[in-house]
């Protein structure tokens, strides 16, 4: 298959991998065009049955096609360079698609999702407590299913449970909600001496990178987030935003109300053009950290408990989550 042909055939997996359902050719098509990119029925039937052959999709009959796990890793693998900045997309999608109201604190927010095994749940629950506990969690509400059952429209495998934690892009969610624009600068791992922030010791960029930045530190056994609940010094992954200086009054606020609610909170806000953390701020902005959701499963990485961890996984109701400590409550999954 040429050059050609090939994206026009990953157009069409992308366009499966959005969907919770099979699709035919004509909803295909109008997928596609709403992105721009125009395909006849009669091409679109033609690619897809070559990704049947490949085994990239499979066919549901008068429904349509859904993506198989190897139209899924070939999507994931193919043209990473195309995807740098991928990450920096996808916040911006889910920060548009939210539909949580503060005041009523109910509606859609960011949540990563993260698979263990089932058995070692128990030891994984007190590990995540001990993270909320000392408040390196984004928020203090989770959820957690266990095997057979189902979070959201996902069923969870058998002996394996899933845990669905707030991830810290329900900030920018939640400040576009009263105006407030927000740039997404980068992920790192933010070092803790005493109980107190220092300075970042790695970043990663959001537009230069096709994994979350946390995902990578995590899976390289870079982060110290149990040492640094249980002695005040370690190193935690945070994120690093800036916003403009008039609205720094609105984000303390607004982010004071969310801990109240066990959404989460900003860790930091700084000056107007004042470097923060020793990360220099753009005149006219203000820097802001947020601390990172997938901290409570790094937490449980370190211990030695194998984590599958998926950032901005999904969005869900927050009425949904419960507080941790009904939700990781042994016999609660």
């Amino acid at each position: 298959m040429d050059e050609r042909s090939r994206r026009k055939m990953l157009d069409i997996l992308h366009v499966l991998s959005e969907s919770e359902r099979p699709l035919g050719g004509a909803r295909i098509a109008n997928a596609l065009a709403l992105g721009g990119r125009e395909m006849s029925q009669r091409t679109i039937r033609y690619y897809l049955h070559q990704s049947d052959a490949a085994g990239f999709t499979r066919p549901m009959g008068k429904r349509g096609r859904v993506l198989t796990e190897s139209g899924r890793r070939e999507l994931a693998e193919a043209y990473v360079v195309d995807k740098v900045g991928f990450v920096a997309a996808k916040v911006d999608a889910l920060t548009y698609r939210m539909t949580f109201k503060l005041r009523q604190a109910k509606g859609d927010v960011v949540v990563n999702l993260s698979a263990l095994p089932a058995e070692s749940m128990p030891r994984a629950a007190a590990i995540m407590s001990r993270i909320y506990r000392a408040k390196l969690s984004m928020g203090q509400r989770l959820l957690v299913a266990g095997p057979g059952s189902r979070l959201g429209n996902r069923r969870v495998p058998d002996r394996q449970c899933l845990v669905a934690t707030i991830c810290s892009v329900s900030v920018n969610g939640v400040l576009l909600a009263q105006s407030i624009p927000t740039t997404n600068r980068f992920g790192g791992l933010l070092q803790i001496a005493s109980g107190k922030p220092v300075r970042f010791t790695q970043i990663i960029t959001y537009d230069g990178t096709t994994l979350d930045p946390l995902e990578i530190f995590i899976k390289g056994q870079m982060t110290q987030v149990a040492a640094a609940a249980e002695t005040g010094d370690g190193v935690v992954g945070a994120s690093f935003r800036e916003i403009p200086a008039e609205a720094a009054e609105s984000a303390r606020r607004l982010g004071a109300r969310m801990e109240r609610i066990g959404l989460g909170n900003i860790y930091l806000v700084g000056r107007p053009g004042q470097p923060l953390l020793e990360v220099p701020v753009s005149p006219g902005r203000v820097g802001l950290v947020v601390i990172g959701g997938l901290n409570p499963m790094a937490a449980v990485e370190e211990a030695g408990i194998a984590t599958l961890n998926r950032a901005m996984g999904t969005l869900m109701p927050f009425e949904d989550l419960r507080p941790f400590t009904e939700a990781l409550t042994h016999g609660a999954w």
